[in-house]
């Protein structure tokens, strides 16, 4: 199994199921910043992966637009 990158994870405040993951070190998306996201914490082990997050598709998202959007179904 592949080591789990470092996320920050932000919720949207009026949606908090929504969430927006970002692996560390990189910018936060203009989108996110902002009175409607919220930062709700940093996954950086498989045990604190939320319900909905899918460490493959999060890689693979990194690369292509700089974040993650997911459904947290834990929210």
């Amino acid at each position: 199994m592949q080591a789990l990158d470092a996320y920050n994870v932000y919720q949207r405040k009026q949606k908090p199921a929504l969430r927006c993951a970002v692996a560390q070190g990189r910018p936060v998306p203009a989108f996110v910043s902002g009175e409607a996201w919220s930062f709700s914490g940093t996954i950086r082990d498989i045990e604190e992966i939320p319900e909905g997050f899918r460490p493959q598709a999060a890689r693979a998202a990194m690369r292509w637009t700089g974040y993650y959007l997911f459904h947290a179904l834990d929210a």
